[in-house]
């Protein structure tokens, strides 16, 4: 007998006078009631949990009368009646006997186990003992009971040959699934067996979450019963429609998209050869300059691989590139090195400020590249964000332009888009009050592992200015003590607050050391025990980060560094009263720029130098630094004795 099969077919008590399509999975469930398996353990092979006996019973009762119906309209006479017959009515004692008398080896091990009588000996005795039991041709009705058992399983192998049906892509999903369940897919849209295969890769793993009433359990049987009929179905789900992403790695072939047409990530798509950009009319035609470079996919990773440059810089040129070539093919039908400044131009001016139509470049925020719901965009683009691309893409053109395959540069002429100051620091800081009321906010007399690592997390990004992916990636390799001229002249250590220093590498080849606050620093040392970590930074591995997941230890992402910081802002917001001065309104929307800004702003109230705050803040123009003026100077800024920087 098959182990259980999940088809959902079988498990509906069709309420009908006939079924109306039979399956595999029908036949499976009334040969083994022919085999005379008990309705019980028919109902916990085949049935469904939410139903009792009585549904299996009625399904039962309706197979025999479809199945006998139709072999009636084909005239199998003997089909029509074997089929009707019911477990018993055709005993099976020659292979009940049979099972009970013991086998000559088995009768030898039994009563002659030293070998002493002969072969012959043998026999005869095993012949005495089962007369009755050794003679099939005795027993009449036992041979005529065999024939007609084959018979009925002959008759019910040819009525499966000639009714059972596959499911097809276009089936719906009303005549496979239960009804509720399949009343509940229709209503989100989900009509046909392909409609559910689609949408389960679209959704991924738990693709059922997006419908009404559908739990993990039902959902689970559906995968199992699709898998079942994956050859009629003609589609396998992929790996990535059946487990959590999670538990996927990155570089595992079950995300990598197939290569195609249309809105697709660059590493996925498949450009017709008449737009690939061999043949585009701005090519360069200088046969003296070399250059390998074939096509514009070719062009852009080369471009890519040349800019080493952060990931995060490296992820912001490929989201450009990959824009205007999935613009050039899809909506200009050219290829990239054939468009002109006037594409150029409209692209930036038009496009990128309302990419249309919205259905086919817009998607949710958040998605996997991976995923079949990708789109290059998640909105309009600001005119911040336009004229970032348009300096990206006159840089990539430029590179293209000394590489010699492009002729000319399209955006050299294309305007640069108007946009106001880049750091809106007195809309995105706080001031000295409400400094001190979000740290008073995230205090505690006793801190749990994680409180702590907020707290460390709150002072070290106000005390140095670092950005969120600095901060996540800092780690105690990168702590620097230089050494101290107490150390050099043998005499014991002394209190310095300048003593340690973090290194933070930089935009393409630059770095930078920031010094860290003694006060910080012994947070850190603190938070390090807390972990079980030796107190010292030098003594822990170089790898080990200073603000880790306080589950794994593992280091934190940017996007979960965020995270940290707008619970601590929302957290403040939620104690502010009108004493603290701490608008709560606005600390809901802060971000961990605001800690940055915050920083700046302070050290340059304080009397802070600005080329100080320039490479503090790892800027690469004192212009952008100079944004951060606000109100006038009070004294310069010492590490770690700032009046603003609070400590425990």
């Amino acid at each position: 007998m098959p182990t259980a099969l999940p088809s959902s077919s079988v498990r509906n008590p069709e309420n009908r006078s006939s079924i109306k399509r039979l399956t595999r999975e029908h036949f499976a469930l009334y040969r083994g009631y022919l085999d005379g398996v008990s309705v019980e353990q028919l109902h916990a092979t085949y049935g469904d949990a939410t139903t009792d006996l009585r549904a299996t019973r009625r399904l039962i009762g309706l197979l025999r009368d479809t199945l006998s119906g139709a072999a009636r309209r084909t005239r199998d006479v003997e089909a029509t009646h074997l089929l009707r017959l019911r477990p018993g009515s055709i005993p099976d004692a020659q292979r009940l006997e049979a099972s009970e008398m013991p086998s000559l080896e088995a009768y030898r091990e039994s009563v002659d186990p030293d070998g002493f009588h002969s072969e012959v000996e043998l026999l005869e005795l095993y012949q005495a003992e089962f007369p009755q039991k050794n003679d099939l041709s005795v027993d009449r009705r036992s041979s005529r009971n065999a024939r007609l058992r084959r018979r009925q399983i002959d008759a019910l192998a040819r009525m499966e040959a000639s009714l059972v049906q596959a499911p097809q892509p276009d089936h719906p999903v009303a005549s496979w699934l239960e009804p509720a369940i399949a009343g509940r897919m229709q209503v989100t849209g989900i009509h046909t067996l392909a409609d559910l295969l689609e949408f389960i890769e679209r959704r991924g793993h738990r693709w059922y979450a997006s419908v009404a009433r559908v739990g993990p359990k039902a959902a689970r049987r559906i995968v199992d019963w699709l898998a079942l009929h994956a050859d009629s179905l003609r589609h396998t789900l992929s790996k990535r429609a059946l487990i959590a992403r999670r538990r996927l790695s990155s570089n595992d072939p079950a995300l990598v998209r197939p290569r195609q047409n249309g809105i697709v990530p660059i590493e996925s798509l498949a450009v017709p050869a008449e737009i690939d950009g061999s043949t585009g009319t701005n090519r360069a035609r200088n046969r003296a300059l070399a250059c390998s470079l074939e096509t514009d996919l070719q062009a852009i990773d080369a471009w890519l691989a040349a800019k080493q440059h952060s990931p995060h810089t490296v992820r912001a040129y490929r989201r450009e590139a990959e824009r205007l070539l999935l613009w050039a093919i899809n909506e200009k039908k050219k290829a990239l090195s054939s468009l002109n400044g006037v594409d150029c131009a409209g692209y930036i001016e038009t496009f990128l400020g309302d990419p249309q139509p919205t259905a086919r470049w817009v998607g949710r925020a958040k998605i996997e590249r991976t995923h079949l719901d990708w789109r290059p965009f998640v909105g309009a683009l600001s005119n911040r964000s336009r004229e970032t691309a348009r300096s990206i893409l006159h840089a990539m053109g430029q590179w293209l332009v000394e590489q010699n395959y492009w002729a000319d540069n399209p955006f050299s002429n294309t305007p640069a888009v108007a946009i106001g100051a880049r750091i809106d620091v007195s809309g995105r800081s706080l001031n000295h009050g409400q400094w001190q009321s979000v740290v008073q906010a995230a205090s505690r007399d006793r801190y749990s592992q994680r409180e702590l690592r907020d707290y460390l997390a709150l002072n070290l990004a106000y005390s140095t200015g670092l950005r969120r992916a600095e901060l996540a990636r800092a780690t105690t390799g990168g702590l620097i003590r230089p050494t101290l001229e107490c150390e050099v002249e043998n005499r014991p250590e002394g209190p310095s607050a300048n003593a340690w220093q973090l290194a933070i590498p930089g935009k393409g080849r630059a770095a930078r050391t920031i010094a860290i606050p003694q006060a910080v620093m012994e947070l850190i040392f603190e938070t390090l025990r807390a972990r079980g970590l030796p107190g010292d930074p030098g003594a822990c591995p170089a790898d080990t980060p200073l603000l880790p997941h306080f589950r794994t230890g593992n280091s934190l992402t940017p996007d979960g560094m965020g995270q940290v910081f707008r619970r601590l802002f929302s957290w403040a917001a939620l104690l502010s009263t009108p004493q603290n001065l701490l608008d709560s309104r606005r600390c809901f929307d802060a971000s961990t720029h605001w800690l940055r800004h915050t920083h700046s702003h302070h050290a340059l109230e304080s009397g802070a130098d600005y080329r100080e705050v320039q490479i503090r803040l790892g800027h690469a123009n004192l212009a952008t630094t100079l944004l951060y003026v606000k109100a006038r100077r009070h004294g310069p800024l010492t590490s770690g004795k700032s009046s603003v920087l609070s400590t425990r």
